[in-house]
This record gives C-alpha cells, sequence and structure tokens, in this order.
C-alpha cells in the first residue's frame, strides 16, 4: 500500500512538474506573441502614417504644383515659337521654379534591414511593399534625378551660355531653337514625372487600406 502510494505521488510530482514546463512555455511564448503584436501595431501604425503625410504632400502641393508648372513651360514655348522675345524675358524667371518630392521609406528600410518585416505575417502584402519602396519609389528617385540634372546641364548652361541672369534677358537670339528644343523635352520630362506621381498615390493609397486592415486584425 505504502509502495503504491509512494509511486502514485511520484506520478504526480512528474506529471506536476511536466505541466508546470508546459505552462512556463506557454506564458513564454503567449508574452512574446503579444510583445510582437504590439511591435506590429507600432511599424504599421509608423508606416501608415508616412504613407498618409506622403499622400498629402503629392495631392495637395506637388501634383497641383507640378502641372501648373508644366503650363508654365507651354506659355513659354508659345512665346518662343512666337518670337516674343521680350515677353518671354519677362517671364523666364518661372522656369527655374523646380519642385521635386520622394516618398520617406525610412520605416520600411528599417524594418527590412532589422528582419521585422517578417513581423506582418503577410507574403502578399510583404511583396506590395517590396514592389512599391524598392520599385515605384526608387522610380520616382530616378525620375526626379533625371528631371534635375537635365535642368541643370542642358537648361541652366544655356541661359547661362545666352542670357544675362541678373538681368533675366537673353543676350544671343540666334540660338532660340535650340532653347526651344530644350525645353521641350524637359517639359516630356516633368510630365513623366507628374505621371509617376500620381501612381504613386494609387499604390500608396492601395497600400495604406492594407496596413490598416492589418492593425485591425491585432
Amino acid at each position: 500500500m505504502n509502495k503504491n502510494y509512494t509511486w502514485f505521488n511520484h506520478l504526480l510530482s512528474f506529471v506536476g512538474i511536466i505541466l508546470g514546463v508546459y505552462l512556463g512555455f506557454y506564458i513564454n511564448e503567449r508574452g512574446k506573441i503579444k510583445g510582437e503584436s504590439k511591435e506590429r501595431v507600432l511599424l504599421v501604425t509608423s508606416m501608415i502614417n508616412d504613407l498618409k503625410a506622403d499622400i498629402k504632400t503629392f495631392e495637395e502641393y506637388q501634383i497641383p504644383k507640378n502641372k501648373n508648372y508644366t503650363k508654365r513651360l507651354d506659355s513659354l514655348l508659345i512665346l518662343l515659337s512666337e518670337n516674343r522675345v521680350e515677353a518671354f524675358n519677362q517671364s523666364m524667371v518661372k522656369i527655374f521654379q523646380v519642385e521635386n518630392f520622394t516618398p520617406n521609406s525610412s520605416i520600411y528600410n528599417s524594418i527590412t534591414s532589422s528582419g521585422k518585416i517578417n513581423l506582418l505575417n503577410d507574403l502578399q502584402l510583404q511583396k506590395k511593399l517590396t514592389d512599391f519602396y524598392n520599385g515605384t519609389v526608387i522610380e520616382c528617385v530616378e525620375k526626379n534625378r533625371i528631371q534635375a540634372e537635365f535642368f541643370m546641364d542642358e537648361l541652366v548652361q544655356w541661359f547661362i551660355k545666352n542670357s544675362d541672369l541678373t538681368e533675366m534677358k537673353i543676350q544671343n537670339r540666334e540660338n532660340l531653337t535650340t532653347l526651344k528644343n530644350t525645353i521641350l523635352i524637359y517639359r516630356s520630362l516633368v510630365d513623366q514625372k507628374v505621371d509617376h506621381y500620381q501612381l504613386i498615390v494609387e499604390e500608396a493609397k492601395e497600400l495604406k487600406e492594407r496596413l490598416s486592415d492589418l492593425v485591425d486584425t491585432d
């Protein structure tokens, strides 16, 4: 009887140890999951806020500002086509008002470099983020660069060689065809950039919705 009791007591102790270890692992895992959930919400919320700010900047400032810029370029082209150089001189300053913008990717770069992108637990969303930040945003940087370089290397150089920038007056009127062609090419670069800005807004809005859904599930 005592022997059976002893074995039963050992069995209870053994079961107690197993349950204790299991409970410890369970509590630890639950704490880890809860911690990951909080971190995921924090990271996703930060990305959402960045996307909101970028969308607002593009929609309320950059896109309308650059569209107005192309209209000013068109008006300058018309003046050159009509050989109205004096009128062009009066409006020449408009061509030097360049506006560029690139979405903020610091949060995305941070979570990818740290490996925390896996906290999203959504491979399709991870791919969309990668396509956006490593594709669409990088292309935006490139279009901004191309416009800025063409502006400095072609347009500004033409004005340095053929005009008095302190007076904002063209001095060499024999090279206006080159100027007209240069402005025409430059305008197409600005157009392409604006089209890409609009694509960024569309993709950013879609990502914002997907990320918002992820926060809601947590």
